[in-house]
């Protein structure tokens, strides 16, 4: 080719930073991002880069929270409310965050007990298209099956039968 074509030439495109991409899909599901990755100031997802293509990512509860579970240990009650929903939170929402992820694809991720998920990019691998029967069923599908409690206030049965 010659320089005037050369312009012309694609490159490749490069997928987006992983932590990048992490920080996207999570902000995407309503997920807030911490304005600051200070472990005692942070509170929201933090995601940081960890060896190679992989990221670490961790959720923080509020920091009122973590304070008064914090109190709670000082006092030694161990199984004190706050403590317990910190504990518990951070667990759960570690576990969300790493199932939304894996469903995306592409993605392999680990939780790693009560600190976080850590997130590595799996090869390219070609995707098949689920069919109809394959996907789960949306919320308005199932909203259109379930009976209706006016069901036979607003239609009787004799009614139905009469016009089939």
């Amino acid at each position: 080719m010659t320089d005037e074509t050369s312009s012309l030439r694609r490159k490749p495109s490069r997928p987006k930073p992983l932590a990048e991409e992490v920080q996207h899909l999570l902000a995407s599901i309503g997920l807030p991002g911490s304005d600051t990755d200070e472990r005692d100031r942070a509170h929201g997802i933090v995601v940081s880069d960890a060896e190679g293509d992989t990221v670490f990512v961790e959720w923080f509860t509020s920091r009122t929270l973590r304070e008064t579970a914090a109190t709670e240990q000082r006092e030694a009650i161990c199984q004190g409310p706050a403590a317990l929903l910190h504990r518990d939170g951070r667990r759960y929402l570690h576990h969300t965050i790493a199932a939304v992820l894996r469903e995306r694809g592409g993605m392999k991720t680990d939780v790693l007990t009560d600190q976080g998920v850590l997130v590595k990019r799996l090869p390219d691998v070609a995707m098949l298209e689920q069919d109809a029967a394959g996907r789960p069923r949306t919320v308005g599908e199932v909203l259109s099956e379930a009976p209706s409690p006016m069901r036979g206030f607003l239609v009787s049965d004799d009614d139905e039968k009469d016009g089939q």
